[in-house]
């Protein structure tokens, strides 16, 4: 078991134990603070999605910048219940809701009741093809609000994902061997 800070804003410096071993790899400390400082203009008052949430700190990170609420999806059953106990230790357990399910089946159902988000973070294991998987899952569910913007986390040397139908990639950055890839609803549609 490991762990990492909360680089910034209402809960910084406070620890979120990540997993031990390889099957989970938590964003290094200069990706979550940069990510969160990209985003942080749209997270007064968000609903954060988190899928693939592994230890829930970035989810965390953003949620610590102004969002309101957080669906944590994880799979891995240790690793949901890790979230759960940070989201416990930092006693926001009101306002995060943690879901052990596969991110694909918890898209569809998250959809069929009609919940909307105004980020979503897709941050899969590299080179299993889930990136393009989820971000059209994402969009088959409806799940992006109006105005909303979708994250995809890949390795800068796997492809980016095609944008499905009603949603444009706006923006990629780089940082070493991590790329995020910004997709937003083409003006009209959400």
């Amino acid at each position: 078991m490991g762990a990492v800070r909360i680089t910034s804003g209402a809960l910084r410096g406070r620890k979120v134990e990540t997993p031990a071993g390889e099957a989970t790899r938590p964003l290094l400390t200069r990706l979550r603070k940069s990510l969160a400082d990209i985003l942080r203009p749209r997270l007064r008052g968000a609903r954060v999605l988190d899928l693939f949430a592994g230890s829930g700190a970035v989810a965390l990170e953003l949620l610590s910048n102004g969002a309101d609420e957080v669906v944590a999806v994880e799979q891995a059953p240790e690793a949901a219940a890790l979230v759960a106990r940070n989201v416990q230790c930092l006693g926001v357990a009101g306002r995060v809701r943690v879901i052990g399910a596969d991110a694909l089946e918890a898209c569809r159902e998250l959809g069929a009741r009609g919940e909307r988000f105004d980020v979503v973070l897709i941050m899969p294991p590299y080179w299993k093809g889930l990136q393009q998987q989820a971000l059209d899952a994402v969009v088959r569910a409806g799940l992006v609000a109006p105005g909303g913007v979708v994250v995809v986390q890949r390795h800068r040397d796997e492809p980016g994902a095609v944008p499905p139908r009603g949603l444009g990639l706006v923006r990629s950055r780089t940082y070493g061997r991590t790329a995020f890839d910004f997709y937003e609803p083409a003006p009209g549609e959400g």
